[in-house]
């Protein structure tokens, strides 16, 4: 109720001061209405003079905002062509891109056949390199093999006048294959000496010289060699062919390729050179293996078998009983005697006459092993020899071929005399380990035999001797 009345007093208090607060103000106010008018009337100018400003700028504004849009359109247009010639412009280069693709597939076809053909002419050259290297028209045309060396290291495409004289070439060659002729060159012979000599060009089969005993003509790298046939009588033919006298005419027609092979022999000093350092250990092996296994035999066929002990020259008759009892001393004695009879030896170190059958059992059992430990002493290792002879062989077959390899790795096949040459010259080690071993082979089997019946026999007579002197041990307890 308090609270009430407080705020009863104080609105009635602010009735009564508000008339008094409003007359004062009134009295300020007037004497500056005047101001403010001035005032608004400056405001008024200047809004006035903003609005002109206003509808510049926006003159302005129209006229830039049309500029803008016409410009767009001229730049719409622009674009539009830009984009029409951009699309005409990818078209071509699509079409120029099929025309790349087609160029570059006929470019590769022609490069394609170009190296075909370039492949087929470097394999030519060398073909015919080879072939007129030993080919006697070589005699009668001697610049081609120079051509044909020029056109070698030529690696480039050949061109028509290369071809031309290829060409040429082996038009010249076919027609000289069926002719004779005659030509004057400097030849090898046999002794050293180089001499100018008419020679009497067959074909291209062979090339003999005009003498009046023929020789026939080899081609090697240097210079023509000249050999004489082994045979007389093909020498004779030839000469009676040359000066018309027969019609029958001696052909060789490996090109004198044989010749030389027929004129030198190969010894076994060039077999032993030819077969390289894998040949040596097969050698040795085959001289060890050798001398064990004659060793062996002389010692084996020198011993003897032992002669039957049961026979009446070892027996005592004793007249009280009639009773036949066995002589151990005597054959203790008798196996002494005995000479290059390695039983007797055993079995006779072995007899102890007091001793009991057990003991005399053991001493026989260790005797004998000793004895056949001699036996077949030597034999295993000749076996073994025989083993390692055709794997050593195989081992220097495997290294010619990998160096036989390597070579045609750096210098090519274009020669297959390089490659025959190395594949023989491997197989020269497995040729020698096979006749190492089979001989080896060959004398262990009787070697071993020898040793088997000498083992079994000295087992016979053990056990035979073991049972007589059981018998004897029977027959005195019996008395």
């Amino acid at each position: 109720m308090k609270a009430i009345l407080i705020i009863l007093l104080l609105c009635l208090s602010t009735l009564i001061c508000a008339p008094n607060a409003v007359a004062l103000e009134k009295d300020e106010i007037i004497p500056q209405s005047d101001k403010y008018s001035q005032i608004d009337q400056a405001v008024d100018t200047h809004a006035k003079a903003l609005n002109q400003q206003n509808q510049q700028w926006r003159g302005r504004l129209k006229q830039e905002i049309s500029d803008v849009k016409s410009n767009q359109q001229d730049l719409d247009q622009r674009l539009s062509d830009k984009k029409q010639k951009l699309a005409a412009i990818n078209q071509k280069i699509a079409a120029l891109n099929v025309q790349k693709n087609t160029l570059t597939n006929d470019y590769q076809s022609i490069v394609d056949d170009m190296k075909l053909v370039q492949g087929a002419y470097q394999k030519t050259i060398r073909s015919l390199s080879q072939q007129w290297q030993q080919s006697p028209t070589q005699l009668i045309e001697p610049q081609r093999r120079q051509s044909l060396e020029k056109a070698q290291s030529h690696l480039g495409f050949p061109n028509l006048a290369r071809l031309n004289e290829l060409v040429t070439y082996a038009v010249d060659d076919m027609r000289m294959t069926a002719e004779v002729t005659k030509t004057n060159t400097p030849i090898s012979f046999e002794d050293g000496h180089i001499s100018d000599e008419n020679l009497s060009v067959i074909g291209g089969l062979m090339a003999v010289s005009d003498t009046k005993t023929p020789k026939f003509i080899v081609f090697t790298d240097k210079l023509p060699t000249a050999i004489t046939p082994n045979n007389s009588t093909i020498s004779h033919n030839i000469n009676q062919w040359l000066t018309n006298q027969t019609q029958l005419l001696p052909l060789d027609l490996s090109q004198g390729r044989m010749l030389p092979s027929l004129a030198d022999k190969q010894t076994i000093i060039d077999w032993v050179k030819k077969g390289g350092e894998v040949l040596w250990p097969i050698l040795i092996l085959a001289l060890i293996g050798l001398l064990m296994a004659l060793w062996r035999a002389i010692v084996l066929f020198r011993w003897r078998r032992l002669a039957h002990l049961a026979n009446e020259d070892l027996s005592v008759n004793e007249d009280k009983d009639n009773v036949v009892n066995t002589n151990l001393s005597l054959i203790k004695h008798k196996l002494l005697k005995a000479s290059r009879t390695p039983a007797a030896s055993v079995l006779a170190n072995a007899m102890v006459i007091d001793s009991s059958v057990e003991s005399m059992d053991l001493r026989l059992k260790q005797l004998m092993l000793k004895q056949m430990s001699k036996f077949e002493r030597g034999l295993g290792f000749i076996a073994l020899l025989a083993a390692m002879a055709p794997m050593l062989g195989l081992l220097g077959t495997v290294s010619g071929m990998i160096e036989t390899f390597q070579s045609l790795t750096e210098f090519g096949n274009s020669d297959p005399k390089l490659l025959s040459q190395g594949i023989s010259k491997a197989l020269i080690t497995t040729q020698a380990g096979l006749l190492v071993a089979l001989p080896l082979l060959l004398l262990h089997y009787p070697l071993k035999r020898r040793a088997q019946a000498l083992s079994l026999n000295m087992e016979q007579q053990a056990a035979l001797l073991l049972a007589l002197f059981i018998e004897s041990g029977d027959k005195h307890d019996n008395q």
